[in-house]
């Protein structure tokens, strides 16, 4: 489920870059109960904007590369353990549909914490064998690194914010993890 939208707001950055506008490195990323500051390296557009969801992209070091990162809320059952809430993420996110199109290299999910939020903490890297870019397909990888949090003020809604690359085998995002940490340092969870 978090992959596709992270995927489909890729696809759309790699076709509308050049008409959406830039986001301010200051300006907030609001949405219901989580504020943070837009990512602090390079340029970002806005690609989806609603009080329950805010993604944003940027190009990649190579020309079809893309950078996403995603916010959003989503509903969770009432769960009443740190391992179940981990069972519930691990099985949520393994219910993607199997398409073929997308082959797992790396996946871990740990339990974690932001700022006071419960979270399955993951990293994953997967092989897109058939890539839409400009002037036709490709093999890419997209490696997400991202946490899926139990909202600390109401623990049955869930809070998912992930920062992602879509990049050729040869180019390997060094990258990743320090701005994707350095993204996470001002997720603030607030009142509803």
């Amino acid at each position: 489920m978090f992959k596709i939208i992270v995927l489909l707001s890729s696809l759309f950055l790699a076709s509308c870059a050049t008409v959406a506008p830039i986001v301010n490195s200051n300006s907030p990323i609001n949405i219901y109960g989580v504020t943070t500051l837009s990512p602090q390296n390079g340029d970002w557009v806005v690609i989806t904007a609603s009080g329950y969801q805010s993604s944003l992209g940027s190009t990649g070091v190579n020309k079809n590369e893309s950078q996403v990162v995603n916010v959003s809320i989503f509903q969770l059952p009432s769960l009443d353990s740190d391992k179940k809430f981990l069972e519930y993420i691990v099985s949520s996110r393994a219910s993607a549909p199997n398409t073929g199109r997308f082959e797992n290299k790396e996946n871990t999910e740990n339990l974690s914490s932001i700022n006071g939020a419960v979270c399955v903490k993951y990293h994953s890297i997967s092989q897109d064998t058939n890539a839409k870019i400009q002037g036709g397909k490709a093999s890419m990888l997209f490696e997400s690194i991202g946490y899926n949090c139990q909202h600390p003020k109401k623990n049955t809604v869930g809070v998912n914010i992930e920062y992602s690359s879509r990049y050729f085998v040869d180019t390997r995002y060094s990258t990743l993890q320090n701005e994707s940490d350095a993204f996470f340092n001002n997720i603030q969870f607030t009142e509803f």
